[in-house]
């Protein structure tokens, strides 16, 4: 199986776990066992979850993941994601909104995460900006930018 190249894919194929869990209750008695969460964070209020082993490979449906899970490789497919996200420290409060999003999310399973579990959020490059968000004080900070001479970029920079 080939593991993912773009966040499209990882998008596609958490939106394919969400579809194959409604459908298939052997996937959703695996979720207790998860190490490490995957979270889609583009809508703070509405984070979508999935795990490295399903959403690492391209195109994986439930049914192929049960027939072939003790053969998927979850280092790989953590290896493969580690371009799109990085993890949360434990205690943290971004960790701790994004655990009890877990927790509720699971719940609608009838699942409860891992005692410990690893929670991995998008990386700020790779996390599409809202549609409501409001960029005007970045664009102007950006056209003033524009009007500084090339000395005076280097020392903005510098205290960026």
């Amino acid at each position: 199986m080939d593991l993912i190249t773009t966040k499209e894919h990882v998008f596609k194929n958490i939106k394919r776990l969400e579809k194959a869990l409604d459908a298939s209750p052997a996937l959703v008695g695996r979720l207790g066992f998860v190490h490490a969460w995957y979270v889609d964070t583009r809508d703070q209020d509405h984070p979508h979850f999935g795990f490295s082993k399903f959403i690492g490979y391209k195109s994986l449906d439930a049914q192929s993941y049960l027939e072939s899970s003790n053969e998927l490789d979850g280092r790989n497919t953590e290896w493969a994601l580690a371009d799109f996200f990085e993890e949360l420290r434990p205690g943290s409060s971004s960790f701790e909104k994004y655990y009890k999003a877990l927790v509720e999310w699971l719940s609608g399973f009838g699942q409860t995460p891992r005692k410990t579990v690893r929670l991995m959020v998008l990386k700020p490059s790779m996390a599409e900006a809202a549609a409501d968000e409001d960029r005007r004080l970045l664009e102007l900070m950006i056209a003033v930018a524009d009007l500084l001479s090339v000395d005076q970029r280097h020392e903005l920079r510098s205290k960026l």
